[in-house]
């Protein structure tokens, strides 16, 4: 995903222009960015997704935006018509680009999802950026960009200079796992699996996390986050402890560009099985029961943890 998104920058910007991504968002989409000599601008998103007014009034002359219409990393937020719409509009009256990453929606629960941005492309200008990464398995390594006729040249030309390829025994195997269908099921068996993990995710949470963390459900997806009751939550050092533990967690904190930043953590389920969910759980309660000096003493008070979910 990162090596499409490079390749979509270098494709239509030149160094040092502007590009608008997500804040929080994934990290790997600064990298790719950087690695395209594009300067990447972080733009707040709020409860409808992608603002194109406080974007513009970032980075007026931004040619690039990169967004998750589909579901947003890491928040999950979908960004509605309304928006989309703006953005489309933005991008055929200034000639500017935007990268629609859609990395797991394919992954709804509820609710039917909307149709990708780039089918709502009249003028296009949407390139369309997927991975197999999180659909099949990390090690295949396979992802895929959908670009606008115009900038199919410049890209090919690109990637006929590029040393590190794709496999092409991995492509051809993938072709024909999808030609007979297989993927189709793949995808359909794993959506009804994240959906019960997810579950068992939350009711875990529940029993065993909610002194300390708070977490709503999400319609789509393969990760929750869940963000702290009180104040002074170290999310870095939570982590760092859990993974002495045994336990993988990420850091909310890690996906802000800017200073200003929320901390909680990303929890995983779609690898997990239902089963282990709520001892893993229960283990991280005991993490943050045992780490006094990254957890708040508010969040160690059960009646001032109380008033703070009610508020």
């Amino acid at each position: 995903m990162r090596q499409s998104l490079s390749l979509l920058a270098w494709a239509t910007l030149d160094p040092g222009e502007a590009a608008w991504i997500e804040e929080p968002g994934f990290v790997g989409t600064r990298e790719a960015l950087a690695a395209a000599g594009v300067r990447a601008v972080p733009v707040p998103i709020d409860a409808a997704g992608f603002p194109v007014e406080r974007a513009l009034a970032l980075a007026p002359r931004a040619r690039l935006a990169v967004v998750a219409p589909a579901h947003h990393f890491p928040i999950g937020t979908m960004l509605g018509l309304p928006r989309r719409l703006e953005l489309l509009s933005w991008a055929e009256r200034s000639g500017g680009w935007i990268a629609e990453d859609d990395y797991d929606g394919e992954y709804r629960y509820t609710g039917r999802p909307l149709a990708p941005l780039r089918a709502l492309d009249r003028s296009r200008r949407v390139a369309y950026l997927a991975s197999f990464s999180k659909l099949l398995f990390p090690a295949l390594r396979l992802s895929y960009v959908v670009l606008p006729d115009s900038l199919v040249p410049a890209a090919e030309a690109r990637m006929a200079a590029a040393h590190d390829r794709a496999s092409l025994l991995g492509q051809g195997a993938l072709a024909r796992f999808i030609a007979d269908g297989h993927f189709t099921t793949h995808l359909r068996r794993t959506r009804l699996l994240y959906a019960r993990r997810q579950e068992a995710m939350l009711a875990g949470m529940a029993r065993h996390l909610s002194r300390w963390l708070s977490c709503d459900a999400d319609p789509g997806g393969m990760h929750l986050v869940a963000r702290p009751v009180a104040k002074g939550f170290d999310d870095r050092a939570v982590v760092a402890a859990a993974a002495r533990a045994g336990l993988a967690v990420s850091p909310l904190s890690t996906c802000y560009a800017g200073r200003a930043r929320r901390h909680g953590l990303i929890l995983g389920y779609a690898g997990t099985p239902e089963a282990e969910i709520d001892a893993a759980c229960a283990k991280l309660a005991g993490v943050l029961r045992r780490e006094k000096s990254v957890i708040p003493s508010a969040a160690r008070d059960p009646c001032l943890t109380s008033s703070a979910r009610r508020g």
